[in-house]
């Protein structure tokens, strides 16, 4: 049996002055935290780590918010990976900070590795050439160029070896 706040439906709470069952005031508490978040995963989509803390900080308890994220994630609701492959899709940066962003968006560590571990700089590596000419091809000194560049690159997680290559094919 379970302690704790119980935060139900008005149309689910039991009549003034019976016994309520434990059992029963649970099953409305997740009732009511799975149509929260089915709201909440309406906007955008959610890692799990996301999911748990949205419920908590609607004021349900660590055992509803751990039932709720496992209901989620068994009826695809939340997936990791397809949260991690739509964020990277979305955004040009390199492992490093790719890493520090799914940590902060509380991806489970091991999607992390599984992820970053497919994701190849290398690949994007065209794509970051185009956007650096684009972007700094215009400046007239090529230093503060090289500069800028790679102060750019650097920031959104590239190694030296990618950041080298394309400022030298870029610029």
């Amino acid at each position: 049996m379970h302690s704790g706040r119980y935060i139900i439906s008005a149309s689910g709470a039991p009549k003034a002055g019976s016994d309520a069952d434990p059992e029963y005031l649970l099953t409305l508490q997740e009732d009511c935290a799975r149509s929260d978040i089915q709201r909440f995963l309406g906007y955008s989509e959610r890692s799990s780590g996301q999911l748990r803390e949205k419920v908590l900080s609607l004021g349900y308890p660590p055992f509803v918010a751990d039932h709720t994220v496992d209901w989620a994630v068994e009826f695809d609701l939340v997936d990791d990976k397809r949260f991690c492959a739509l964020y990277i899709s979305s955004r040009v940066m390199g492992k490093i900070r790719l890493k520090n962003e799914l940590s902060r968006k509380k991806v489970p560590e091991e999607v992390i590795q599984q992820v970053i571990a497919e994701v190849s700089e290398r690949d994007s590596r065209e794509e970051l050439v185009r956007q650096v000419s684009n972007r700094y091809g215009r400046i007239e000194d090529r230093e503060t160029a090289r500069r800028r560049a790679s102060g750019w690159l650097s920031r959104r997680g590239f190694s030296s070896d990618i950041v080298y290559s394309v400022l030298k094919e870029a610029l």
